[in-house]
């Protein structure tokens, strides 16, 4: 990883949540190597963050969507303790994870003792929400895929069949790739769309919206914006999500992308939006295509490490924006960046070499031509064919070959948690570790905090 230089003296104060994110850890070390004292703050232990040598200190909350209220009551004793005695000390508060929506809606409690720069919570529900943004950006006459928002099951029953498929059933309000599915058919549609309400207990006003399926990419359009006026841009593109075809980009690298950054100052500028926002798009990559807006993530996201080893240093970024009202713009840039989260991004790989192995399709095609052959035709072709899909399946050469090309791609890459000059934060992948063992398979939903069943509404 590239290291900043250390800056050791007092540039202010931050209270940081969610410390167990590794977005949480990049902005933590931004913001620690520029001589800012940071205060971490996470529901649970062994954070990534919290073990940083530059969280001079860490608080735990109780979970801020089943308890809201003691969530807020415990942030603003500890915004309070950890108030710098000199008041002319910056102070922000910068939470990271979806707790930015309570705190926005709560902000009041905060603003007399630390600065909150984070958007309105009138602008958030605005573009958080997948229908209401389908809704906004089409009025606008914005690229989207075409989406259906169906109020209650009588309206989804009478649409289904006009749905062009394949396409995505999504939660209204989800990140991370939890509340996602694709489908494929008439009845994977209708058994997924029912399967998410009862699994994630909606209510009508929330039922699934479901988006046609755009072919490309993944690209990830990242932003800061001062009272509408966009004012720092970077955009990265997906090497790799996981799960596949679903989840969070994983592996990423920086790229050019003009046309969806003017896009996303034509979505947020209208609304005032104030502070970061990420915005995903899909594009096949010819000029004749048009990238398609998929959704927008209003606060820190999880490829920050991207965004900073590239130059576009947001943390640092919004806490200038927040003390001084302004930010310098950003020069010393880098576009040969890439980088990835530690242990999803190597599971990411290892399902790329299952998925791109021919070996199963491979003999069980074989098989069934040899199956005809022996009923209709030449019994030594039935058994050419089937030897033939054999030795596709233990073509261990290919497969190491395929495997040495996928591996080969995270040898030079930049890591969330990694660091020479801040080595313990790594005991933070305790954490996800630990889920797995607890749980048998990689949560996405606890790893990330995007709920799943049990959760209630955090308003």
């Amino acid at each position: 990883m590239s290291e900043q230089t250390e800056n050791t003296g007092n540039a202010g104060r931050a209270i940081i949540t969610f410390s167990r994110g590794w977005q949480t850890l990049v902005a933590t070390r931004s913001l620690g190597r520029r001589g800012v004292e940071v205060i971490t703050g996470d529901e649970y232990a062994m954070t990534a963050a919290s073990f940083s040598k530059y969280s001079v200190a860490d608080f735990r909350y109780p979970n801020p969507t089943k308890e809201p209220k003691a969530f807020l009551d415990v942030l603003e004793k500890v915004v309070t303790e950890h108030k710098p005695a000199d008041e002319t000390t910056p102070y922000v508060l910068m939470p990271i994870h979806k707790e930015t929506y309570l705190i926005a809606r709560h902000r009041e409690r905060f603003e007399p003792h630390v600065r909150v720069p984070v958007p309105q919570i009138e602008h958030i529900r605005q573009v958080h929400n997948k229908a209401t943004l389908a809704a906004y950006a089409m009025e606008r006459g914005l690229p989207t895929p075409r989406t259906w928002i169906p109020e209650d099951m009588a309206q989804f029953e009478s649409i289904a069949s006009d749905v062009e498929l394949p396409a995505f059933v999504k939660l209204r309000e989800s990140a991370s790739g939890v509340g996602i599915r694709k489908v494929k058919t008439l009845d994977d549609l209708k058994s997924t769309f029912k399967e998410f309400i009862e699994y994630f207990k909606l209510k009508e006003k929330d039922y699934p919206i479901i988006q046609q399926a755009v072919g490309g990419d993944d690209y990830c359009v990242t932003t800061l914006f001062d009272h509408g006026k966009m004012v720092a841009s970077m955009t990265y593109r997906g090497l790799r999500a996981f799960p596949a075809e679903r989840g969070a980009t994983v592996m990423r690298e920086t790229v050019e992308a003009p046309e969806m950054e003017k896009v996303a100052a034509e979505l947020m500028g209208p609304i005032g939006w104030h502070g970061v926002a990420e915005l995903d798009f899909r594009w096949e990559g010819t000029p004749e295509a048009q990238p398609q807006l998929i959704e927008v993530n209003p606060r820190f996201f999880g490829g920050l490490i991207q965004s900073v080893e590239s130059g576009w240093d947001y943390p640092w970024l919004l806490f200038e924006l927040a003390v001084k009202g302004h930010i310098d713009p950003v020069r010393e840039i880098r576009t040969d960046i890439r980088t990835e989260t530690p242990i999803l991004a190597f599971l990411a790989t290892l399902q790329e070499i299952a998925e791109n192995e021919r070996g199963m399709k491979a003999l069980n095609d074989s098989w069934q031509h040899a199956k005809a052959e022996f009923r209709t035709g030449s019994k030594r072709q039935g058994v050419r064919k089937l030897f033939r899909g054999v030795k596709d399946y233990f073509d261990v050469k290919a497969r190491f070959n395929k495997a040495r090309q996928l591996l080969e791609e995270h040898k030079d890459n930049i890591y969330d948690v990694l660091s020479r000059d801040d080595p313990f934060a790594a005991l933070g992948v305790l954490y996800p570790l630990a889920v797995f063992l607890k749980h048998g398979k990689v949560n996405l939903e606890l790893i990330t905090g995007e709920g799943g069943p049990g959760d209630e509404d955090d308003k």
